[in-house]
């Protein structure tokens, strides 16, 4: 929805959805979207690499706990190692486990991220962007969050739909790609 410089076209809304009264309510729901894809690009890709290594550097404030000792769900014994990449964790992780994520997820989308002021922009949740209240200032950098958004949604999928036809979590693709161990 919406315009794109940078796959030039107008106004792509092909079923018709956006009207003046919701557009702005779409927006800011394909900013959020977007954002959480973003975040969900990046954990998929050095979610397992990143964690192994706060526990494997010597400089790292964690070096000194082990992992196996740092219990997921207690009443489970199930630890953080236990938890596989990719989309092997949405069998891994208790009911229990899912219910507190809904929840919380819940709590955010009613309680905090909330449009404070109509007038402001969409996605806009009172600090403005960047610290700064002034679309016009900042009209590139929104832009390129919009699109970016865009771009790590399809880019998810993606990921989604490689893995559940490999059966390879990202990294073990692109290690068996680049021949890297």
């Amino acid at each position: 929805m919406g315009k794109s410089p940078a796959l030039s076209y107008e106004y792509f809304d092909p079923f018709n959805f956006a009207t003046d009264d919701n557009f702005a309510i779409l927006r800011e729901a394909e900013l959020k979207h977007g954002r959480i894809a973003m975040l969900a690009v990046i954990g998929n890709v050095s979610g397992t690499d990143l964690w192994r290594a706060s526990f494997d550097n010597q400089l790292s404030p964690l070096s000194f706990v082990d992992p196996s000792k740092l219990l997921l769900s207690p009443g489970n014994n199930l630890s953080f190692e236990d938890i596989p990449v990719g989309l092997k964790t949405l069998t891994t992780i208790p009911l229990v486990g899912w219910i507190q994520i809904i929840v919380f997820v819940g709590v955010l989308e009613r309680r905090v991220f909330v449009q404070k002021d109509p007038r402001d922009m969409p996605g806009d949740y009172g600090i403005g962007y960047f610290g700064v209240r002034n679309k016009a200032q900042n009209e590139r950098s929104l832009r390129s969050e919009l699109e970016n958004g865009r771009l790590a949604m399809v880019a998810f999928v993606g990921q989604v739909v490689a893995e559940l036809v490999t059966g390879d979590t990202v990294m073990e693709q692109v290690r068996h790609t680049l021949d890297y161990k």
